[in-house]
């Protein structure tokens, strides 16, 4: 039987096992008159959950509910101003942000921009998102990324450091060890999760292979990130052909703040100088359209899931 796996994104987010009911819910539940994909009755459902290194405490029960407004990612961020960026390489989150088209001085500036009593009045796409919003989200998104690809040693919560790459690529290759004696494996990975899906798919030599690849509001579309990705990423040989059985899909909007640098990712991530990644473009709208729930809903997304599975 399948074995669908979820990596999750940027910020702080609810315990494993919550957010897999979440991220399930979101796909599961009829949106629009757009039926949802019960994954329970299709495939075993894991995560590869790895918020834990980088945050101190899981989002609680409260904070998911005032996500319905906003996302998760949103509320993680939102709930602490967004990580410190004392431990980030200058360089990085100089070149990062910029890609991001963000002003690197004005990320480095540890004031609190005040939150809006009443987020109502806030238009529903509003474009460019507001400052309040998103500096704290390109602070998780810089925070959490150079960690990672850094292998920082972070501590989180006093008496426990963790190399962040090495903990979290073992992390993933014993879930997918694991799910391989089960049948074929499928991806689910969004944001920042995409970035240790790849990362792991061709630069750990005993990562288990898998059937298929998804990729969602992806930034691996951006030079910093790719530069970091070697020796396993060249743009000529980059696509994960040694552990991709079938297909690489990648769904993206074209306004979420997260991927819109350059969100299609077939030209980047060549095989053999060919282009083979499947790119595939959807609407969220709202407010933060870089929310995995924010896709999940969309029938574009569960179509492609419906082919994968």
């Amino acid at each position: 039987m399948t074995t669908v796996i979820f990596v999750h994104g940027i910020s702080n987010m609810p315990e494993k096992d919550v957010l897999i009911h979440h991220w399930y819910s979101a796909l599961a539940t009829d949106y629009a008159g757009n039926e949802g994909v019960d994954l329970k009755t299709r495939a075993y459902v894991k995560s590869v959950h790895w918020a834990d290194i980088m945050y101190a405490t899981p989002l609680g029960w409260a904070s998911i509910a005032e996500s319905s407004e906003l996302s998760l990612e949103s509320t993680g961020a939102l709930s602490s101003g967004g990580p410190d960026l004392g431990e980030v390489d200058d360089a990085f989150l100089r070149t990062f942000a910029e890609d991001m088209n963000v002003d690197p001085e004005a990320l480095l500036d540890s004031e609190r921009v005040p939150l809006p009593s009443d987020l109502s009045g806030i238009e529903a796409e509003a474009i460019p998102l507001p400052w309040f919003l998103k500096k704290p989200l390109m602070r998780a998104a810089v925070r959490d990324t150079h960690h990672y690809l850094y292998n920082v040693a972070h501590s989180p919560r006093p008496g426990e450091t963790y190399k962040v790459r090495d903990v979290i690529r073992g992390r993933f290759v014993d879930e997918l060890k694991a799910a391989e004696t089960r049948g074929p494996i499928i991806l689910i990975t969004h944001s920042m999760g995409t970035v240790i899906a790849y990362d792991c798919l061709k630069n750990v030599p005993d990562c288990p292979q898998i059937k298929h690849l998804m990729t969602v509001g992806s930034p691996l579309g951006l030079s910093e990130v790719q530069t970091h990705l070697k020796p396993g990423y060249t743009r000529h040989d980059g696509y994960a052909y040694e552990k991709i059985g079938l297909r690489w899909v990648n769904i993206f909007d074209p306004v979420d703040i997260v991927a819109r640098a350059d969100p299609k990712l077939r030209n980047d991530y060549l095989k053999s100088g060919g282009e083979v990644i499947e790119d595939i473009r959807q609407n969220n709208g709202g407010l933060w359209t870089h929310s995995f729930t924010k896709y999940a809903p969309k029938k574009t997304m569960r179509d492609v899931l419906r082919e994968l599975l």
